[in-house]
């Protein structure tokens, strides 16, 4: 470790030691004209005021909406190729999007079940669900995703770095208009649009809106034929899943006075598409790989709706006050098949388990939030500010799991339901940061954050088959014994007039009253509280005219975990080094950001499904469960490039070497083997999912001017990847079991959980009409149609029958055409 990070500093300090040498032969950026090929300048507000990209001592990459269009990107996935150390994963039933930075992350943090590390921002209000508007970019002013601790001024969860979505404001000077119409593969078609309304000289309104429908990518195998199969209970038609269907409109108003200036922004979000589906990483022969043998209809019906609010007012001519609020809802129902074909049925009972189907019943999340800032303004020797921050969160979900033999029609085997009645999040939190302008040149930088925590689960209950009471003997427990697999279940009953989970558990015990009592439920109510002071420490020097460099030691934190059965688990903390540079040379046509960083975390939360089976393979209990690792370690080095090589051929590159490794974790794999104690195995030394050891992407564009004043825009990118891990097991191999433990437990490998090296190619090619105000493309994505993995799963192994390995996937091969017109 040390080896590795003496180099990355020692590659640093090269670099910021040759950025000088580089000017000396160029004229510096202020002396030379700006005959249209330098870099142009980007202001983010990472410090919670207007900065200039190369001026902001923090690892960040800053997106436009033009650049966003460009790289085809439409949401928060979409970012993950272009900015270094960010992966993304994405989750079936719920629809979320699951961010990984710099190797940590949460596969879990779609629901009231987990946090999230990287924290998702919208107009400075914190987003808690990664699904809905919160992921959705369109008519944006600038994206800005911050690597690395941001818990002094953005708070919590943004425990190893945040990406911050800035919607494009009114504008007071004139009427515009934007729209753009996209068509292309799977019967893809979009439109987007905006329009800008100046009401006075300080009061102007913008709407945008957008919607982008697509058919899914999963064709329908046949129903599958033989003794005692139901032929209909399979589906053959109708929508896919992967499909596409999102609709989003924003209403957003500006209102500036002299001291005084108020944006108020309203947008509603909504998802008719469907749920993603893990696929047969070996395509059964005879079967297409985007196709799957499916018994449970996709359906998706999700909406959000948001109304964010910023105020501020000049105090003084040094003095600002900033009052920042937001109320959000997400939420909605789906329907998704859980076990995704994976064992065709060979007859009504067989294999055991096969079938499974995740239904959320009902779901809403309700977040509020209120910061006050209290901020110098103007140029001062000291810049500070003071804050405070409340947000509460309420989640409330329905959840229903039913699991049967062979297929839908087979027998029953195991259900639940889960019933979050009030799960609530409440964060307060005050801080306070300050930059010491010690010279013209060099700066410190100190900060602080307080956060208070609490977490509660009112009235949460669990209703699950637990199967034939032990009171029963002789005749009646084999009576009751034959009776289960013919239970109708949960989702062959009409819950609908059920007021609670009591109500529910009566209806289910009605069925086989005879027997006693099946179903059980089991309570979660439980709080928790915690709290952590965390800190910045950060110094940065203009080393030349042309260079910053900066180095920081900073903190992060994420509240502990309510969970199922009233259980809780602890927090977990992070101590971040890093030492970074940014540089402008060749006369401002090229500018290049460099880090380098050491991220220690202590209690690291590790989501996982704790499923418990009988001596038979019948699943008798299931659960999500958080566990604390003793820590992790993450080290690496960043680097991004821009170069205007010429005043038509533009260059951008980002890259990025890192490692990670998991401390101590005794934990069970249970996609595989059953909870007992001669299954648990210690993951100590594995490296963390999604985290390549070098990943880069390389962007090359040339303008070709015709005589018209039109323009022609080839643009080439490519991505890659070395081989990364999909889960923190790292596969299922010998070396980390006893000697005795591993006869006949059949060791499953690396490859289900292993995405290999990848190349992935996009290319695009648009033309501009002279005056800029139109422009056609024509792009295609995904060019060598790699299949890409963000997930790796086992169903099975089941009826002596050998495991299948399952996985989420990136898209497949698209193309399209896109027409945009400005007015």
């Amino acid at each position: 470790m040390v080896r590795h990070m003496l180099a990355a500093s020692t590659a640093l300090a090269a670099v910021v030691a040759f950025t000088p040498a580089l000017h000396a032969q160029t004229a510096p950026a202020t002396q030379t004209a700006n005959d249209g090929t330098q870099v142009a300048e980007i202001v983010v507000t990472a410090t919670k005021r207007e900065t200039s990209l190369s001026k902001t001592p923090i690892a960040i990459s800053a997106f436009s909406q033009d650049l966003l269009n460009k790289q085809q990107v439409k949401d928060v996935t979409g970012l993950a190729q272009y900015v270094p150390s960010l992966h993304f994963a994405q989750q079936g039933d719920q629809g979320a999007i699951l961010l990984t930075m710099r190797g940590i992350g949460n596969d879990s943090a779609y629901t009231e079940v987990a946090d999230p590390e990287v924290a998702i921002y919208v107009d400075g209000i914190y987003s808690p669900r990664a699904q809905g508007a919160s992921a959705l970019m369109y008519d944006m002013e600038r994206v800005e995703v911050l690597r690395g601790p941001q818990g002094t001024l953005f708070g919590r969860n943004a425990t190893v770095g945040a990406v911050s979505l800035v919607t494009a404001k009114p504008k007071f000077d004139k009427l515009s208009a934007e729209v753009e119409v996209v068509g292309g593969a799977y019967n893809r078609f979009g439109i987007r649009g905006m329009l800008n309304i100046p009401v006075t000289d300080n009061f102007a309104l913008r709407a945008a809106f957008i919607t982008d429908r697509h058919d899914g990518y999963i064709a329908y195998q046949p129903a599958p034929t033989g003794p005692g199969i139901n032929p209909s209970a399979y589906v053959t038609s109708g929508k896919r899943y992967y499909a596409g269907d999102q609709k989003s409109a924003r209403l957003s108003a500006r209102w500036e006075l002299p001291k005084f200036h108020w944006d108020l922004t309203a947008e509603y979000y909504k998802d008719d598409g469907s749920p993603i589906l893990s696929l047969l990483q070996t395509p059964r022969p005879g079967t297409s790989f985007w196709s799957a043998q499916i018994d449970t209809a996709p359906e998706t019906n999700r909406y959000s709706v948001g109304i964010r609010s910023n105020m501020g007012y000049d105090l003084t001519d040094h003095i600002g006050l900033t009052y920042i609020a937001g109320w959000s809802r997400v939420g909605g129902t789906a329907d998704s098949d859980a076990d995704a074909g994976a064992f065709p049925p060979t007859g009504p009972t067989a294999p055991v388990d096969a079938f499974g189907e995740n239904r959320t019943a009902f779901s809403r999340y309700d977040f509020w939030s209120h910061e006050v800032q209290l901020k110098s303004t103007g140029k001062n020797a000291i810049d500070w500010i003071l804050g405070g921050y409340y947000s509460h969160e309420v989640n409330k979900i329905r959840f229903d799991i039913d699991q049967r033999n062979g297929y839908r029609d087979g027998t029953f085997n195991w259900a639940g339901t889960f019933i979050q009645a009030d799960r609530s999040i409440d964060s307060a939190a005050a801080f306070g940061q300050a930059i010491w302008h010690a010279t013209d040149k060099i700066n410190f930088t100190g900060g602080l954050r307080f956060t208070h925590d609490q977490k509660r689960d009112v009235g949460g209950r669990n209703v699950t088959f637990s199967g034939c009471p032990s009171t029963l003997t002789g005749a009646q427990a084999a009576a009751c014994a034959a009776a289960i697999p013919n239970i109708p279940g949960i989702f062959n009953l009409d819950l609908n007039g059920a007021g609670n989970a009591q109500d529910v558990v009566n209806q289910l015990n009605a069925q086989t009253a005879q027997y006693g009592n099946l179903w059980g439920i089991s309570n979660n109510d439980t709080h928790g509280s915690w709290n952590k002071l965390t800190w910045l420490a950060r110094a940065d020097a203009q080393v030349t005219d042309s260079t910053l460099a900066y180095a920081s030691v900073s903190t992060g934190f994420k509240s502990g975990n309510i969970e199922d059965g009233g259980l809780l688990a602890g927090p977990e903390t992070l101590t971040n080094y890093e030492i970074g540079s940014k540089s402008r040379f060749f006369g401002g046509r090229a500018t290049l950001n460099l880090a380098a960083y050491y991220s220690k975390f202590t209690g690291y939360q590790v989501n996982q499904a704790i499923t418990t089976r009988d001596a038979n393979g019948n699943i008798v209990g299931s659960q999500i469960v958080t566990t604390n690792a003793k820590g992790a370690k993450s080290y690496g080095f960043e680097a991004e490039l821009t170069a205007n090589i010429t005043r038509n051929d533009r260059l951008n590159l980002a890259a990025t070497v890192q490692k990670t490794k998991l401390d101590d974790l005794i934990t069970v794999d249970n996609r595989i083997y059953n909870n007992t104690p001669a299954n648990l195995e210690n993951l100590k030394g594995n490296e963390l999912p999604h985290a390549p050891r070098f990943s880069a992407t390389a962007t090359y564009e040339h303008d070709v001017v015709m005589d018209n004043g039109g323009k022609l825009t080839p643009r080439f990118t490519l991505h890659y990847e070395t081989r990364s891990w999909l889960s923190y097991f790292n596969g299922d191999v010998a070396s980390r079991y006893a000697a005795a433990n591993q006869a006949g437990k059949g060791l499953l490998g690396t490859g289900f959980d292993q995405q290999k090296a990848f190349a992935k190619i996009d290319m695009g090619l648009a033309y501009t009409m002279p005056g800029g105000k139109y422009m056609v493309e024509a792009f295609v994505q995904n060019l060598t149609d790699h299949h890409i993995r963000t997930s790796g799963g086992v169903s099975g192994p089941t009826n002596n029958l050998p495991p299948v390995y399952l996985s989420n996937y990136e898209p497949p091969r698209t193309w399209g055409v896109r027409l945009r017109g400005s007015f």
